[in-house]
């Protein structure tokens, strides 16, 4: 509404328009100090989605699909680097779901077909082909960097009728009788955003999450960080292979080597924070100490062209007690990240975000009562963490060295592989013929600490 003041300032400006603009400003810094605090623009929306990456992308897409109000509010500019570049097959069909399938399979990234994990001195290499699993339909996905896969996700959100407004980050966020308001910048303008929900995919920075103060639950496991970078020119496997994950296991440490152009890899060391770096070490020198504990690496790498500064992720295992609360549901990143060991955090990104929108459309079609909010923010939260639990079944055993070796040593007794597979693939909602072979894979792991059923590994021996 135009105020007394409002109207009065315009026809000043009116009638001073040919003095030029230092009178104008002279008048507006005359204003500013009259009024202690200027009151933003503010704009309501049904659903305000905090974050642009593929949890909130495939969130506004299918909000919008479903005739909701919705606006993103994305810190950064699209294109922009991002580390996690391999999908699970698992995820293909949400992609469909939303409709950007075609566009995802017409960019031209690289097929991904299975995962190789093997050990430093390539002594022993186990493969999981995708098609092998005993969930059918999981053949393929894509290696893709993800700068063009997330903008791919946001434009296609825009295409269905989302608003996006990218370089805008929320500052602050209020909890209101009707919902939320959300104080955001762009372009150096306070803007104010009224909204019914918001749903957090702000990755790990978590907005909401820190703002509703959510307890977090404590992980078994020691902090670790990854270094990274992208290569141009590594030596990689032709062929069916050539599009493999290689996952490749030191004693205290793992590495990822994903291809993700016809050119380009990326490749990355994760250990433990604590004695993982030595004395005035950088971390372009830890990466390549560790890089020459490996002969196969040390061979791949050794013409291959790093093409920009290594990067850093540290202390990223989290995961909040609850995903939603008060008229907010946290996705993605923002809600969990366990590890990026098996290429899971895309998979459960876009799995939540199809959930959060789905469980929000319906109670904005059809308002409920709080209980039934109650019981939305149960379920939902429910939902992902069995998922992620079924994960975690696998992350654990790979970490643990005895339970690797029987990780390393495949036997088809029982189709146990296949099944492993199947969870490797993102089959993380399995039913009971996965389930029964997960559970016996974790007691011969607990067998083989005690006596042992396979082939020790010798850690040393796999040096270079």
């Amino acid at each position: 509404m135009k105020t007394r003041l409002d109207t009065h300032i315009s026809g000043v400006y009116e009638r001073t328009g040919q003095l030029g603009g230092k009178l104008r400003q002279n008048l507006d810094m005359a204003i500013v100090k009259t009024i202690p605090t200027a009151t933003p623009q503010t704009r309501r929306h049904s659903v305000v989605v905090i974050g642009g990456g593929p949890a909130g992308s495939v969130a506004a897409t299918r909000l919008a699909q479903a005739g909701v109000d919705v606006l993103v509010l994305e810190r950064e500019q699209f294109p922009r680097f991002h580390i996690g570049e391999s999908l699970l097959p698992n995820g293909n069909r949400i992609l469909k779901e939303i409709g950007v399938w075609d566009k995802v399979a017409a960019a031209g990234f690289i097929e991904k077909r299975g995962a190789q994990f093997t050990l430093a001195d390539r002594s022993r290499t186990v493969r999981n082909v995708f098609a092998h699993g005993w969930v059918k339909g999981l053949d393929m996905t894509y290696q893709v960097e993800r700068a063009r896969f997330d903008e791919i996700l946001l434009r296609h959100a825009q295409s269905c009728g989302a608003q996006v407004q990218e370089q805008c980050p929320v500052n602050k966020v209020t909890r209101t009788p009707y919902g939320w308001e959300l104080e955001a910048s762009h372009a150096g303008q306070a803007q104010r955003i009224q909204a019914d929900w918001v749903i957090d995919a702000s990755g790990r920075h978590s907005v909401m999450g820190r703002a509703l103060k959510i307890a977090k639950s404590p992980l078994p496991y020691p902090g670790r960080m990854a270094v990274f970078n992208h290569f141009e020119h590594m030596q990689r496997d032709e062929g069916d292979k050539a599009g493999d994950v290689i996952v490749l296991r030191l004693e205290h440490a793992w590495f990822w080597a994903i291809p993700i152009s016809a050119t380009v890899t990326s490749v990355g060391v994760v250990l433990q924070k604590q004695g993982g770096r030595e004395k005035d070490e950088n971390w372009e020198q830890l990466f390549w100490r560790k890089v020459n504990e490996s002969s196969f690496l040390s061979d791949a790498l050794a013409k291959a062209k790093p093409l920009g500064a290594y990067r850093i992720e540290s202390d990223y295992s989290f995961s909040h007690k609850t995903f939603g609360t008060e008229r907010c549901l946290l996705a993605g990143d923002a809600a969990s990240f366990i590890d990026p060991v098996f290429s899971s955090g895309v998979y459960l990104a876009l799995e939540s975000g199809l959930l959060a929108a789905d469980r929000i459309a319906a109670l904005v079609k059809k308002p409920g009562s709080p209980a039934q909010e109650a019981k939305l923010y149960t379920n939902y939260t429910q939902s992902l963490k069995a998922q992620i639990g079924t994960m975690r079944q696998l992350i654990d055993a790979y970490y643990d060295n005895s339970a690797c070796e029987v990780f390393m040593s495949p036997r088809p007794t029982l189709s146990l592989p296949q099944a492993i597979n199947s969870v490797l693939a993102g089959s993380l909602k399995p039913g009971f013929a996965v389930r029964w072979r997960l559970w016996l894979f974790k007691q011969i792991c607990k067998w083989q600490k005690k006596r042992q059923l396979v082939p020790a590994i010798d850690w040393r021996a796999t040096k270079k």
